[in-house]
């Protein structure tokens, strides 16, 4: 199949709203985890998030309400880079994606158009923070490379780096940091699900 402009901009939207949706459920946990830390059950913002990881305003169906005060540092002009470096991480992944279909329609000149669009609606990485690129993914999924696992180590170390009271060694940023780890890998499971469901709908 031909990836015309409307294929090109639905699963770039796709992956800008997996990025919108992780970075939304971070401030959700963060007000979660300030209200109640000891009688949390984060099993329904896990399940709500992950139910459509595409649709970022899910969570506010929850009836928890994100303001400024309530989410600190989050509110931070330098933290809203985090959405950008999330667009980056995953965009930069669609070369596994490629390799894991059998008949995936998407070629590496159509992988690097998604890129190139995906970067035009806002996706960066900042301060070369995430060590990976589309380069280096390209060249890893086309000699049959196994693939680095999909985690949130680089958030980690901007936490330490560049954030001031979400460096903090306290309950609540741990917590915050530990529910992470765990939604960077389904988060990036669940996209994977839904651009291969996508693609493989388009081939019929």
């Amino acid at each position: 199949m031909e990836f015309e402009f409307k294929e090109r901009t639905i699963l770039t939207e796709m992956v800008e709203n997996t990025a919108a949706s992780l970075f939304n459920t971070m401030k959700y946990i963060y007000v979660l985890s300030d209200s109640d830390f000891y009688n949390i059950n984060c099993k329904d913002i896990f399940k709500v998030a992950l139910s459509d990881v595409t649709n970022p305003d899910l969570l506010g169906n929850l009836g928890i309400h994100l303001t400024d005060a309530k989410i600190g540092e989050m509110a931070s002009d330098d933290f809203s880079r985090i959405k950008s470096m999330l667009h980056y991480a995953f965009i930069i992944r669609l070369p596994f994606l490629r390799r894991g279909m059998e008949f995936c329609p998407l070629k590496e000149n159509h992988i690097k158009d998604l890129y190139a669009l995906a970067v035009k609606r806002g996706a960066e990485n900042f301060g070369e923070i995430i060590e990976e690129d589309l380069k280096t993914t390209l060249k890893l999924a086309r000699n049959r490379q196994p693939e680095p696992p999909f985690d949130g180590e680089w958030f980690r170390r901007w936490v330490y780096t560049k954030g001031k009271e979400l460096s903090v060694i306290n309950n609540r940023n741990m917590f915050l940091l530990g529910c992470m780890d765990a939604m960077f890998p389904l988060y990036y499971s669940a996209l994977t699900e839904k651009l291969t469901t996508t693609l493989l709908k388009w081939q019929e």
